[in-house]
């Protein structure tokens, strides 16, 4: 009777863990890691100023194309799952998606009227609503390091305005707040979520000092191509870090 009573009892554990298990999935299985939401964000950035570069340029049917690039990104963004580390912020990212995507819908019904001979004030101001709502996403999928906040700072003007517009004296005269600001990043404190990431982590940020050394050494010149090259190392450097945040 008694061994009757103990496999029994055996029986109901196991239903009952079985049950829970099944009703109650783990969060991690459920949300996954941060990679995907992380790549998609990615994409859908350089996308985003692939788009900036265009509507700089006027091209209207370009801007159209990759309009359509740009939502097909956005859809990426939504079939994510939330991570694992952002589960408690999954209101807020969500909420944010929303924002984003209505500005998106402005953006297409402002750029897409059959009307439309030209790039306007409609169109950017739409862009603007995008990027802006894109940047307040951004901010809760990322791990925030101030070092490398105000170093991007420094790094925005210089590849968004300089670069593009070849102002070589500009980027010359901007070097010693990259390398002030190069020199912080020594000074990192870095989170215990980036714990298996870290020693990589510092890698690339030496990297990135190593190209901002060799952007001021081109601009010792006036090789302009030179400096523009060492330029574009180290937005590539920079966004090497920022992809594994």
């Amino acid at each position: 009777m008694k061994h009757v009573f103990r496999t029994f009892l055996i029986i109901v554990v196991f239903l009952s863990l079985t049950l829970f298990f099944y009703i109650c999935p783990s969060e991690k299985g459920k949300v996954g890691t941060v990679e995907p939401l992380r790549t998609a964000a990615n994409d859908f950035k350089l996308m985003m100023d692939n788009l900036d570069r265009i509507l700089k340029a006027g091209n209207l049917t370009a801007a159209k194309d990759t309009l359509k690039l740009l939502a097909a990104k956005f859809t990426q963004i939504k079939a994510v799952e939330i991570p694992e580390r952002l589960v408690e912020s999954t209101e807020k990212i969500k909420s944010r998606i929303d924002a984003l995507s209505t500005s998106m819908n402005e953006l297409s019904m402002a750029l897409l009227q059959p009307e439309l001979t030209q790039i306007d004030s409609t169109v950017l101001k739409g862009f603007d609503a995008v990027r802006t709502n894109f940047a307040k996403l951004g901010s809760l999928l990322r791990v925030k390091i101030p070092e490398l906040i105000t170093f991007h700072d420094v790094l925005y003007k210089v590849w968004h305005d300089y670069y593009p517009n070849d102002a070589i004296d500009s980027i010359k005269a901007i070097v010693p707040e990259f390398k002030e600001e190069a020199a912080t990043l020594d000074k990192i404190q870095w989170p215990d979520v980036l714990n298996d990431q870290i020693e990589t982590l510092k890698e690339q940020v030496k990297a990135l000092q190593i190209a901002v050394d060799k952007l001021e050494a081109a601009c010792q010149g006036e090789d302009t191509e030179a400096i523009k090259k060492a330029t574009a190392d180290v937005h590539e450097n920079y966004r090497a870090i920022n992809m594994m945040l």
